[in-house]
């Protein structure tokens, strides 16, 4: 089964091809989310309410997503510093509330990506990104950072 039973997911969550999502256990999905097809949570993974999670994402062990964020499809979040390492070298995640990642965008071990920041389709981001900014490119590089919302 793709899904696991051990973990906490919302009735009003929408997986739109369950037969092709894998959701490892233990982990937890907020109220009114999407989640396209093709995608792999990993377990203890955590994700707020209201948030899109576009198809073929990759989200392993140790990803936080706060509340109301955008995954674009095809976004890796990569956990793992020096792999294999077994978890020795694990590294957290953390996508803070009303943030947006675009499509084909990798985020490297241990980013927090801030509140309402913006990441362009196809950045890698290797590192921190304060809140309401936007970035692009490879590495990502800081575009504009602004008051933009709120």
């Amino acid at each position: 089964m793709p899904i696991d039973k051990n973990s906490c997911i919302s009735e009003s969550v929408k997986i739109w091809h369950p037969e092709l999502v894998n959701i490892y256990g233990n982990c937890s999905i907020g109220e009114n989310c999407n989640i396209g097809a093709f995608v792999e949570i990993g377990p203890e993974v955590e994700i707020g309410n209201n948030c899109r999670i576009g198809a073929h994402c990759f989200i392993p062990e140790g990803v936080t997503i706060e509340d109301d964020c955008f995954i674009g499809p095809g976004v890796v979040f990569c956990n793992d510093k020096y792999p294999p390492s077994h978890k020795q070298a694990w590294e957290k995640i953390l996508v803070k509330t009303k943030a947006s990642i675009g499509a084909g965008s990798i985020i490297l071990p241990g980013v927090t990506i801030g509140a309402g920041a913006m990441i362009g389709a196809g950045a890698v981001v290797t590192e921190n990104i304060p809140d309401y900014t936007i970035v692009a490119g490879n590495p990502a590089k800081r575009i504009l950072k602004t008051g933009w919302c709120c």
